[in-house]
């Protein structure tokens, strides 16, 4: 979503705020950009029509309190959607709905993944929450979130012409070579959580 230079520079002084750890209210805005109240007050309800922001207003002269939406949030580079699990075994289905917000750090096109199986260890583990980002194409050798026959993997990637071979980690399980027109790249891995890591940060997004 492209907003209005005006709103751009609100919704990036509240996440900065954010990011402070604060939890900011207009007044908070209104100090640190300069505005005047009221055109503080247009851009807050523009943002909020447009979905991205909740304005809790305090009442008998309290300030009002600002709460930036899913979309907001993943706008704002303050969160990774969580979508689901994959499989990092045999090919089964991944659920494609988000579940819940890594408080990271992100960008758009990033989504996170929980591994499901083993065919990828001992380097990426069962439970590992996993970002991805979509849209870059892979380069030979990456691991990569593929999707199938309706069937997401995570796998290195190999692209030969017009044929595509998956690799898994795990040598117990075979190298898939399929035809390039029936696999979909979803993602390519960035990095991953693990652990007490992976279970305190998602402790933080089961809210929606």
């Amino acid at each position: 979503m492209k907003l209005p230079p005006g709103q751009k520079r609100v919704l990036e002084a509240l996440a900065a705020l954010m990011r402070e750890g604060l939890s900011p209210t207009a007044h908070d805005l209104t100090k640190a950009l300069g505005l005047r109240p009221q055109s503080l007050r247009q851009h807050l309800e523009a943002l909020e029509r447009k979905g991205l922001l909740r304005l809790h207003p305090g009442g008998h002269g309290r300030p009002t309190h600002l709460e930036l939406t899913l979309e907001g949030r993943l706008l704002a580079g303050l969160a990774i959607p969580l979508v689901g699990r994959i499989p990092a075994g045999p090919l089964d289905l991944a659920f494609e709905e988000a579940e819940g917000l890594l408080a990271l750090p992100g960008k758009p096109g990033f989504f996170a993944l929980v591994v499901e199986g083993d065919s990828m260890a001992e380097y990426l583990l069962e439970g590992d929450v996993v970002v991805v980002e979509r849209g870059p194409k892979p380069r030979p050798g990456e691991v990569a979130a593929v999707l199938h026959e309706g069937r997401t993997t995570l796998k290195y990637i190999y692209p030969r012409g017009k044929r595509v071979v998956l690799k898994p980690h795990n040598p117990a399980y075979p190298t898939l070579e399929l035809p390039a027109e029936e696999v979909e790249v979803q993602g390519v891995f960035r990095f991953l959580l693990r652990g007490q890591e992976a279970l305190e940060k998602l402790r933080l997004l089961w809210r929606f």
